[in-house]
């Protein structure tokens, strides 16, 4: 009985930042379309854009992937390194926004769901 209300409790927890992180995913995005027409921001999206794209879905995949594999301090240097070039990205390609912060939060949330289970 014990074991079960400390289970219901871990997932009351995981469910809580889940829906926070569903909700930050929400703001930002809402926050980056109507930031978009009030600044005036002309975007040409170029291959250069696509290839960071590319590349930041990729590293926060192998992230994401070397969670399970590395020991806490592997963990805390990758999820640096990406969210450098996350928000890297996002300086050098606005138009990387909508997309890449989704991922960086997702990235966040998997990496405390990890953390709590071990």
């Amino acid at each position: 009985m014990n074991e079960l209300k400390k289970k219901s409790a871990g997932d009351s927890s995981v469910k809580k930042g889940l829906l926070i992180a569903l909700i930050a995913m929400a703001v930002l995005l809402l926050a980056w379309h109507l930031l978009l027409p009030v600044l005036g921001i002309a975007l040409a999206v170029t291959a250069a854009v696509w290839g960071v794209i590319f590349a930041s879905v990729l590293f926060v995949a192998v992230a994401v992937l070397l969670f399970y594999v590395f020991s806490a301090l592997g963990i805390i240097i990758v999820s640096v390194l990406v969210g450098v070039w996350i928000i890297i990205a996002i300086s050098l390609f606005p138009i990387v926004f909508p997309l890449l912060v989704p991922l960086l939060i997702l990235m966040l949330f998997i990496a405390f769901v990890r953390r709590k289970k071990s």
